[in-house]
C-alpha cells in the first residue's frame, strides 16, 4: 500500500499537534518517526490509521482518499497498529493471539496456523498455554506484537514498541520487525525515541518535533533532566551520565547531542573531559567522508570521526572508549 500525505493538519481543542505539508511513503520499506514524548509520533500513526479526523489535507492510499466510513474500515483492515502500551486479555497466549484472526472469521485451522507461526517468530512457541498475566514485560510487548503479525496486513503501525523493555527483548523485537519487510515485502511505520534503533531497523527516518517534521534528524536524542545543585546546573541523562551546563530551563527537557562535536578518547584520556561517556565500541559504519561509530554504555551514543583521524585513535570494535560531551554539542530543544 503506498501512502501520500498532503497538507495534514491535525487539531486537538483548537490546538495544531500535527501539521505535515508532504510525507510520501512507499510500500515495502521500514519507516522510523523519531522524536520525543509529545512531538506527535503517535498522532501521525493514528492519522494513517484514520482513527483521527484531519482538520485539514488529504491521507491517500494507493491513490485513494477514502470518505466514507465502509471505505475508511477497508482501508484500516489493510494495516494493524500496535499502541505503545498494549493490552492482553487475562487468558492464554494463545487465545490473545487468536483473538484478531476470530474476529475476521477464520476458519479454526487458519487460524491454529496463523497463531503457531506467529508463536515461531517470536520465538515464544511454548507460551502458547500460560497466561498472559504471567508473562514478564519483555514476553508480554513480543506477544502483543505476535497478535499484530498474525493479522498478516499489508501495513504496520508501531508506536515504541520496545519501550521499557531490555536488550535481549529489543534485539528479537528488532529482529521479528526486519523480517517483516525482507521475508513479507510488508511496510512498517515504526514510532519511536531511540535514534540509534532507528538507525538499526528503517529505510528512511523521519525527525517530528512540535508536530512538524524537520528537514532533518538530530542524532543522540534524549529525555532528560536540569537541576540545580550548588549554583551550578547539571543536565543528567542518566544516574551516571550527568553534565555541567552553563544556560537552560530546570525540570524535563528533550536534548541531542551533535554528533560532529563529540569526540573519541581513550578511558584513561576521560579524567579531564567535564562529562563523558564510558562504553564499548560496537559499532562502525563507513559514510561518505567520515565514519559513524556507536558507542554503547549507560546509553547509546553516535559519534563522526573523520576518516583520517580514525586510524590515528587506535581503537577497533569491542574497544573500550570514552566520549566526551562538550557543552557545544548539547542542543536543548
Amino acid at each position: 500500500m503506498k501512502i501520500d500525505i498532503q497538507n495534514l493538519e491535525i487539531k486537538y481543542d483548537g490546538r495544531t499537534v500535527l501539521s505535515i505539508p508532504e510525507l510520501h511513503l512507499e510500500e515495502g520499506k521500514i519507516y522510523a518517526v523519531v522524536g520525543p514524548n509529545g512531538s506527535g509520533k503517535t498522532t501521525l500513526l493514528k492519522s494513517v490509521n484514520l482513527l483521527v479526523e484531519p482538520f485539514r489535507g488529504t491521507i491517500t492510499y494507493d491513490g485513494v482518499s477514502p470518505r466514507h466510513e465502509d471505505e475508511k474500515t477497508a482501508v484500516r483492515r489493510r494495516m494493524t497498529l500496535l499502541h505503545q502500551s498494549p493490552y492482553l486479555f487475562s487468558e492464554s497466549v494463545f487465545h490473545n493471539i487468536a483473538y484478531g484472526l476470530k474476529l475476521r472469521k477464520l476458519d479454526k485451522e487458519a487460524i491454529r496456523a496463523r497463531v503457531i507461526e506467529s508463536l515461531r517468530l517470536a520465538e515464544l512457541e511454548s507460551l502458547a498455554d500460560r497466561s498472559a498475566q504471567q508473562l514478564s514485560g519483555g514476553e508480554y510487548q513480543r506477544i502483543a506484537l505476535a497478535r499484530a503479525l498474525a493479522l498478516e496486513t499489508e501495513v504496520l503501525l508501531l508506536d515504541e514498541p520496545t519501550a521499557n523493555v531490555d536488550r535481549a527483548h529489543t534485539d528479537q523485537i528488532e529482529k521479528m520487525i526486519l523480517k517483516q519487510k525482507h521475508d513479507f515485502g510488508r511496510t512498517v511505520i515504526i514510532a519511536t525515541h531511540t535514534l540509534p534503533q532507528a538507525h538499526r531497523l528503517a529505510d528512511e527516518i523521519f525527525f517530528i518535533l512540535d508536530g512538524e517534521v524537520a528537514g532533518h534528524t538530530p542524532e543522540n536524542f534524549f529525555t532528560a533532566e536540569i537541576t540545580t545543585r550548588e549554583n551550578r546546573k547539571i543536565l543528567s541523562i542518566s544516574p551516571i551520565l550527568t553534565i555541567p551546563i552553563t544556560a537552560g530551563p530546570e525540570g524535563n527537557v528533550q536534548v541531542s547531542f551533535n554528533p560532529d562535536e563529540l569526540e573519541i578518547l581513550a578511558p584513561s584520556e576521560s579524567g579531564d573531559a567535564p562529562a563523558a561517556l564510558r562504553g564499548t565500541l560496537t559499532k562502525a559504519i563507513m559514510e561518505k567522508d567520515h565514519l559513524r561509530l556507536t558507542v554503547e554504555g549507560e546509553v547509546e551514543l553516535t559519534v563522526n570521526v573523520s576518516r583520517e583521524k580514525y586510524p590515528r585513535l587506535g581503537i577497533n570494535l569491542g574497544s573500550t572508549v570514552a566520549v566526551a560531551i562538550p557543552e557545544k554539542a548539547i542542543k536543548i530543544h
